[in-house]
């Protein structure tokens, strides 16, 4: 079961990552091209909008890829000093929290998206729809959440199959 677990998650994490790379394409080209065109006078309309917009699904779209790699951020030097069964117990705790957060931020995020359909909202500037943009970053919280689950799961499988 692990291991469908992880190539449905392997593909969903591609997929976003791929997303953020682009994102972080199209800001950076973005970005150049403000900087040249503001200096001949044309400066692009929207760009710190565009960015912050691009800059969102860049962060939220990572966020299961940067996990999986176990590249986050992670303060252990307590939990290295305890005991295997405290280990593994403390493991447990905090995926099964941070699986909980991750799914219920990715749930709030979507539930935002929802009320920017509904009310129609659109960006102040460019007046476009940003409820794409929104989705994207629900996604990317939904991933992460999912690899918690996947790293809950690998704590009780047996030991041939935590891979």
């Amino acid at each position: 079961m692990i291991k469908v677990l992880d190539k449905i998650d392997f593909v969903l994490r591609k997929i976003l990552v791929s997303t953020a790379a682009i994102a972080l394409m199209v800001i950076l080209f973005m970005t150049c091209a403000n900087i040249v065109l503001r200096r001949l006078g044309y400066p692009l309309q929207g760009t710190f909008e565009l960015t912050g917009l691009f800059g969102a699904v860049v962060a939220a779209a990572a966020l299961g890829y940067t996990q999986k790699k176990k590249e986050n951020i992670a303060v252990d030097i307590l939990v290295n000093h305890l005991p295997k069964p405290l280990r593994i117990l403390a493991s447990i705790s905090n995926d099964a929290f941070s699986a909980a957060f991750s799914i219920l931020a990715s749930w709030q995020i979507a539930k935002i998206g929802l009320r920017h359909i509904a009310s129609g909202e659109v960006t102040e500037t460019l007046r476009i729809i940003a409820y794409p943009f929104i989705f994207i970053t629900a996604a990317g919280f939904a991933s992460l959440g999912f690899v918690f689950i996947i790293d809950l799961f690998k704590n009780f499988a047996p030991k041939g199959e935590q891979q």
